[in-house]
């Protein structure tokens, strides 16, 4: 678990790439099955939390602005 919590908390949350979100996605999913550790579910807590955060910001940097060119 202390690696999970270093992975958050040294990663920048600007680093919210497709391929760090998919990485994120496929974390959670192996550690799903042991919800029941009290350790592995605070972190699958604090996974939801960075992925949204992770969302916002990619969506923002995402999404054209209105009057810019493609």
């Amino acid at each position: 678990m202390n690696v999970g919590d270093e992975l958050l908390t040294t990663t920048a949350p600007t680093l919210g790439s497709v391929r760090v979100m998919h990485q994120l996605d496929d974390l959670r999913i192996r550690l799903e099955p042991h919800r029941a550790y009290r350790p592995v579910r605070d972190l699958l807590a604090r996974l939801d939390q960075a992925k949204r955060a992770r969302i916002l910001l990619l969506a923002d940097i995402l999404t054209p602005v209105e009057g810019s060119r493609s």
